[in-house]
C-alpha cells in the first residue's frame, strides 16, 4: 500500500513538473499581464479607480504568486519549514501594511502570496495524488464563485454585515481549536464533511464582512493593500476547506 502510494505520488509529481513546462510560457505570458495591469491601474490618478477594481487587480495577483508558491512547496515535509512559513507571513502582514500603497508594497505582497502558496503546496499535491488536479480546480472555482457571489449580495443590497464581525471571531477561534485537536486525533469521515462545512460558512460569512468594509473604505492604494489581505486570507482558508470537503466525500 504505501509502495504503491509512493510510486502514484512520484508518477503525479512527474506529471505536475511536465505539465507545469508545457504551459510556461501562458504562466509567464499571465504574470507579464497581471503586471501590466497594475501598472496601468497604478498610473492613473487614485480616484479614476474604484476600490474594488484596485483590491481585484492586487487580489489576482496574489493568487497567482500564491498558486506559484503551491507548486514550489509541494514537496515541503518539514515542520520545522511550516512554522517559519507561517511565522514570516504572519510577521509580512505587518510590514506590507507599514509599506503603504507603492510599489514596494506590492512586491512584498507577491513575496507574501507566494509564501502563503507554499504552506498550501503540500496539502494541494496530496489531493491531486489522490484525485487528480481535477478537485484542485473545482476547490478554486467554487472558492471564486462564492467570492464573486457575496460581493455582489454587498454592492447589491447595502446591507450592513459589520455585525458579523464579532460571531466570526468566536466561530473561527472555535476553527481552530478543532483543528488543533485534529492534529493528535483522527477525525471520522463525518465528523470531516462536518467541519469543513462550518469552516466555509464561517469563511463565507468572511467574505460578506470583508466586502462591506471595502465598501466603506477610502479609496487608496494603502487601504487597496490592506483589503487584499483580508480577502486573500479569506479566499484561502475557503479554498482549504472546500478542497477538504470535496476530498471527504469522495472518500469511503
Amino acid at each position: 500500500m504505501q509502495a504503491e502510494r509512493f510510486l502514484r505520488g512520484g508518477y503525479i509529481g512527474e506529471q505536475i513538473r511536465e505539465d507545469f513546462q508545457s504551459i510556461k510560457g501562458l504562466v509567464i505570458a499571465v504574470f507579464a499581464g497581471l503586471a501590466l495591469m497594475f501598472i496601468g491601474f497604478h498610473a492613473l490618478p487614485v480616484e479614476s479607480t474604484p476600490l474594488l477594481g484596485k483590491v481585484m487587480c492586487l487580489l489576482t495577483m496574489t493568487i497567482a504568486a500564491a498558486g506559484a508558491g503551491a507548486y514550489a512547496g509541494r514537496n515541503l515535509q518539514s515542520i520545522l519549514a511550516a512554522i517559519g512559513l507561517l511565522i514570516v507571513s504572519i510577521i509580512g502582514m505587518f510590514v506590507i501594511r507599514a509599506a503603504g500603497g507603492g510599489y514596494l508594497a506590492v512586491s512584498l505582497l507577491m513575496g507574501w502570496g507566494f509564501i502563503n502558496g507554499m504552506m498550501l503546496g503540500p496539502f494541494i499535491a496530496y489531493a491531486i495524488s489522490e484525485e487528480g488536479p481535477g478537485i484542485v480546480i473545482q476547490a478554486l472555482t467554487g472558492t471564486t464563485a462564492v467570492m464573486l457571489l457575496t460581493g455582489i449580495v454587498v454592492m447589491a443590497t447595502g446591507i450592513n454585515f459589520s455585525f458579523l464581525g464579532p460571531i466570526l471571531l468566536i466561530s473561527l477561534l472555535g476553527l481552530i481549536v478543532v483543528g488543533l485537536i485534529g492534529m493528535f486525533v483522527r477525525f471520522s469521515r463525518t465528523v470531516n464533511l462536518v467541519y469543513s462545512v462550518i469552516g466555509m460558512l464561517v469563511f463565507s460569512g468572511f467574505f460578506l464582512f470583508h466586502f462591506f468594509r471595502l465598501s466603506k473604505s477610502e479609496n487608496t492604494w494603502d487601504r487597496a493593500v490592506d483589503m487584499t489581505i483580508s480577502l486573500y486570507l479569506t479566499f484561502a482558508n475557503f479554498f482549504s476547506y472546500l478542497l477538504q470537503f470535496l476530498l471527504s466525500s469522495r472518500r469511503r
